[in-house]
């Protein structure tokens, strides 16, 4: 019965919220699932994913998955454009120096994005991507992102 109900994921900022997570590594594991999902569904199985920068538990968290120039724009928009304190609740701790938009700086951009991980993963599995993922986050450091750790 669920395969006749369900015919794809929808999803969004898994880890982006709240607690500070790290969106790609929401966006690698929304992924992974689906794909191992995807053969018990006779092969197709989407993942659509829906990505904004006016994520109300976390504005402009979701500009991270981006690559450089497509994250620092979408930063720019929610900084510029913020959303009004009547659309989220966010405790103090939460903030950024008092703001509520998740960067203070386009340099916390990365280089790559989701568009160059699917590129280069398209055609592998989803334990390749799991494994390299793994071992980028164990070789790598904080101040660089997933998918530049991943990608390098």
């Amino acid at each position: 019965v669920l395969k006749e109900l369900v015919g794809s994921i929808g999803t969004g900022p898994w880890l982006a919220g709240l607690w500070w997570g790290d969106s790609q590594v929401g966006m690698l594991a929304s992924w992974i699932g689906q794909a191992l999902a995807a053969p018990s569904w006779g092969g197709v199985f989407p993942l659509d994913y829906y990505l904004y920068a006016d994520f109300t538990e976390n504005p402009g968290n979701q500009c991270f998955v981006h690559s450089a120039s497509n994250c620092r724009a979408c930063l720019d928009a929610c900084k510029s454009r913020p959303l009004p304190d009547s659309a989220y609740w966010m405790p103090n701790y939460a903030m950024v120096a008092g703001q509520a938009c998740a960067a203070q700086s386009s340099s916390d951009c990365g280089q790559y994005g989701i568009e160059d991980v699917f590129k280069a993963y398209n055609e592998s599995t989803a334990h390749d991507l799991w494994s390299d993922a793994e071992a980028a986050m164990r070789r790598g450091s904080t101040d660089k992102t997933v998918f530049d750790l991943l990608l390098r």
